[in-house]
């Protein structure tokens, strides 16, 4: 799931990257959109900047998937009530409840990850390509690499 939802920020930072230079360039890439404090928000932030009719169910799908990511990553450890004497079950509290029950289902946060991620893909993938940018083949992103004389000196795919 974590690498579905990378999937999605490479192709945001593509349509960003497609946005102001007219194709996808790795130095862009790795030296703003791969920083660490470029967060998700800034980059959903832009999106609905430089594309103005960005479909509103498509940045609240975006908002969701980034939630039900940050259950997956951030939340743990399981706990115990102990005042359970038989059948202890363990669960994961959820941070937005004040209590440890019911917990937090990831089985079906993850079901739902997936209903939102194909059609979010899909989406960023039209609007990408509506901007100019070209998918190989296999889906992926050609990423060219520019030295510091504007010269290409490799190219990578990012899927």
């Amino acid at each position: 799931m974590i690498d579905k939802f990378v999937n999605i920020e490479s192709l945001i930072n593509a349509i960003i990257s497609q946005h102001y230079f007219k194709k996808v360039k790795g130095s862009f890439f790795l030296e703003v959109l791969y920083d660490e404090y470029f967060t998700f928000g800034l980059r959903r932030r832009i999106l609905t900047k430089i594309i103005p009719d960005f479909d509103n169910k498509i940045i609240q799908d975006l908002n969701r998937l980034n939630t039900i990511r940050n259950y997956f990553v951030h939340c743990g450890p399981e706990f115990v009530r102990a005042s359970q004497k038989v059948g202890r079950k363990r669960v994961v509290p959820d941070p937005r409840k004040r209590s440890l029950e019911p917990g937090i289902d990831f089985e079906k946060l993850y079901q739902e990850f997936l209903a939102k991620w194909e059609g979010v893909q899909e989406y960023l993938l039209r609007v990408f390509v509506d901007l100019g940018g070209v998918p190989r083949d296999n889906g992926s992103l050609k990423v060219t690499f520019v030295g510091r004389r504007g010269r290409p000196q490799r190219s990578s795919d990012n899927n």
